[in-house]
């Protein structure tokens, strides 16, 4: 599994993420920081204040709340596949 080298928080609740892979792209929190365990994340200070968990790799932000450094890899892949297979469609 490739590593976040890069996470930085960005201005409408969504996260940038790279990978030691190349692999990168944007995540949206909105919906996510709508249910009652990622509350905190609603408050753009503490939204900022995200990182890469030393241990797991995972990404974290100080109030303890985490995401799944796979699944956000995977949200990132299948945008990315889901852009590559909307070009076949578009007119030429």
């Amino acid at each position: 599994m490739a590593k976040i080298v890069e996470v930085k928080p960005l201005e409408d609740f969504s996260i940038y993420v790279r990978y030691s892979n190349g692999m990168d792209g944007t995540v949206s929190m909105k919906k996510l920081i709508e249910r009652d365990e990622y509350k905190t994340l609603s408050d753009m200070e503490e939204f900022k204040k995200v990182g890469i968990d030393s241990k797991t790799g995972d990404i974290v932000w100080s109030s303890g709340v985490s995401i799944c450094k796979r699944a956000t890899y995977e949200m990132l892949k299948l945008k990315k596949e889901m852009g590559g297979l909307a070009q076949l469609f578009e007119p030429k």
